[in-house]
């Protein structure tokens, strides 16, 4: 998104829960990834897609500490989240003391979350390369699903962290959506948000705010999460064998119900699906976009983090948003679910609302 006085309708990605990123990265300008973006779009689209995409070709790191709110909780979420192109970041809450400790992270096709308070980790290992979030075919998408399901307005630009941020409000167009309204604010150097308020369909509002941030700051390396012995840890291995969906139906309760992206918007052009331990997973995945679906036994979700408490119907879900991914924990018919996608949150939320109500 480009954040100049004239800035439009898009978003590149949702702020993340406890940290302001989004998914990032470098496009090469071949002809057919200029194919790819005239396709369904007009020549002002395409003129903010390509200034989005050079505004988030300035940096290839940061650092920021984040501070996260929201109604109905206590103290707030403070974390230091650590970010580096193409694909890598790694994220730790420091207060409060109760979450003091949580780490999340993502590089070399390794998701590592661990709930360092309850002594428990989650790690998934073998995902497949895909092209990182500041592509243009990547920007474009993103760009035409906010266009299609927000109205967008500029308010008055302010200074966060320092820095000049240009506002503007996202407000869905159908009231059944699950994040109503965006109240954000853009750097205007870098088209990343700095300050967001959320407000979801439930009441909730969640704010979440960069306090400081260094962009492309020398030396940046991002730390391995070193887990302590005694740590309860669950592996998710995508690079084992799969299976189909009906062989996989074979060796599970009929009962669990997998999330469809029902127009295809986010291109699952692969589909796989695998049994591990007491855990069954689906994996989809194509050249951009990604949904890792986890079932196991009511109650036993591998880890806790932090999250904004949402109602689906009248299901509790857990959102949780990072710099590459979101992250969606709920219950259903006696199976925990858990989602990691770098899919919009909100197309997400739908499909957990479809999960829910299916017989």
């Amino acid at each position: 998104m480009d954040v100049r006085s004239l800035i439009s309708r898009f978003i590149t990605r949702f702020v993340t829960n406890s940290g302001l990123a989004f998914c990032l990265g470098a496009a090469v300008l071949s002809p057919a990834s200029l194919a790819d973006i005239n396709a369904g779009t007009t020549s002002e689209d395409r003129y903010w897609i390509n200034r989005t995409h050079d505004n988030l070709a300035k940096f290839d790191s940061y650092q920021a500490q984040t501070e996260q709110t929201q109604t109905g909780a206590g103290a707030a979420v403070i974390s230091d989240l650590l970010f580096k192109k193409p694909d890598g970041f790694y994220q730790q809450v420091l207060q409060p003391d109760s979450l003091r400790g949580i780490e999340v992270s993502q590089r070399a096709g390794v998701i590592t979350l661990h709930d360092k308070p309850n002594q428990r980790a989650f790690i998934v290992r073998g995902l497949e390369a895909y092209q990182a979030g500041g592509s243009l075919e990547t920007i474009k998408d993103v760009y035409l699903f906010n266009k299609e399901h927000y109205e967008q307005t500029f308010t008055p630009s302010i200074h966060v962290a320092d820095r000049l941020a240009v506002g503007i409000d996202f407000v869905a167009r159908d009231e059944s959506d699950e994040i109503r309204k965006i109240e954000a604010f853009v750097d205007y150097h870098h088209s990343l948000f700095m300050q967001a308020r959320f407000v979801f369909n439930n009441g909730v509002e969640s704010t979440i705010r960069n306090n400081s941030i260094e962009f492309n700051k020398e030396g940046l390396t991002l730390p391995e999460i070193n887990l302590p012995q005694n740590t309860q840890v669950r592996v998710l291995d995508l690079s084992k064998n799969a299976l189909s969906q009906k062989e996989l139906s074979k060796k599970t309760a009929n009962s669990i119900v997998w999330p469809e992206d029902k127009n295809n918007t986010w291109g699952f052009s692969q589909r796989k699906f695998y049994q591990q331990s007491n855990s069954s997973a689906a994996y989809y995945y194509g050249d951009k976009f990604f949904l890792l679906a986890i079932a196991t036994p009511e109650g036993s979700q591998p880890v806790t983090v932090p999250a904004v408490p949402l109602t689906i119907g009248n299901t509790p879900v857990l959102l949780s948003q990072f710099p590459l991914f979101a992250h969606l924990a709920f219950n259903h018919k006696g199976i925990s679910y858990t989602l990691v996608s770098n899919a919009h949150p909100e197309s997400l939320l739908s499909m957990v609302k479809g999960m829910t109500s299916a017989q």
